[in-house]
């Protein structure tokens, strides 16, 4: 008797060793649509152990450390890397919002299906000097994975307290299977000194401005043990060491993709 309640707590104590440290790999589709119109197709994948995060796309992987406090930005081209705290500053901020990474998402009406998973809707809005970024996500409860994906996205939230990023609504419950955020441009004022034609002009230019979208749709999950290689940065990379301020290499600026921030309006004697 005492041999099978021995046996039996190793196996129970092994099986909550194993849930415990489930790893989770999400393939998903992106296809971003500038502010030109044209479109840009392209696979990443999301890791998750714990309480460390690594993204893969196609010219950068950036690996979260929550733990630790900190977030590397690798470009696997240079093979460089830059090493920046977390909660993130400077540019990194803007670009990480663009994909619905600091959005307060908060449950709406309707519900869908992807990847083969019924899901719940939920949206919100990030605001920030002269970007708007709306997002809309359908959240799986019953995906693969989700228990440790919702664990992982509190971690996050808990790291946010107390700064401008700080989230305010529940941590939605699942898996997105699919998203869309939208980016948009918040006009400058016009400064005084302007004539009313050169007002009309710079109000028809902003009204035919179009929003940066990104749609993403999660292909494929798995749940597995990740070794503890796959979130350290490979040996032959070297470190660029940037002001945390100013971003970190590969980081595209504040409007469109890989833009620069938005221009304000020109003086009068420009027109």
């Amino acid at each position: 008797m005492r041999y099978t309640v021995a046996a039996t707590a190793a196996i129970v104590i092994a099986l909550a060793a194993t849930t415990a440290s489930a790893g989770i790999i999400i393939s998903e589709e992106v296809v971003v649509t500038d502010q030109a119109g044209k479109q840009h197709k392209s696979e990443q994948s999301e890791m998750l152990q714990g309480n460390k995060q690594k993204v893969v796309t196609a010219d950068r992987v950036i690996i979260t450390d929550l733990d630790a406090g900190k977030m590397i930005v690798l470009i696997p081209a240079a093979k460089k890397f830059a090493e920046l705290p977390y909660p993130p500053a400077g540019v990194l901020v803007p670009f990480l919002a663009r994909q619905g990474v600091f959005i307060d998402y908060a449950k709406s009406a309707g519900t869908g299906k992807a990847a083969g998973y019924d899901c719940q809707n939920y949206a919100g809005t990030w605001k920030a000097g002269h970007l708007k970024i709306d997002g809309k996500e359908c959240v799986a409860n019953a995906a693969a994975g989700a228990k440790e994906f919702v664990a992982f996205r509190k971690a996050m939230a808990d790291k946010l307290k107390g700064t401008p990023l700080e989230l305010k609504n529940e941590i939605p419950d699942g898996v997105p299977v699919s998203s869309a955020v939208s980016t948009s441009i918040v006009p400058a004022p016009i400064p005084p000194g302007f004539s009313p034609a050169q007002i009309a002009e710079i109000n028809k230019s902003n009204a035919k401005a179009k929003p940066e979208t990104r749609n993403t749709k999660v292909t494929k999950i798995e749940v597995k043990d990740l070794p503890a290689g796959d979130f350290a940065v490979p040996a032959e990379y070297s470190n660029l060491k940037p002001n945390p301020k100013a971003g970190a290499p590969g980081v595209p600026g504040k409007s469109g993709t890989g833009g620069a921030a938005p221009k304000a309006a020109a003086s009068p004697a420009a027109h």
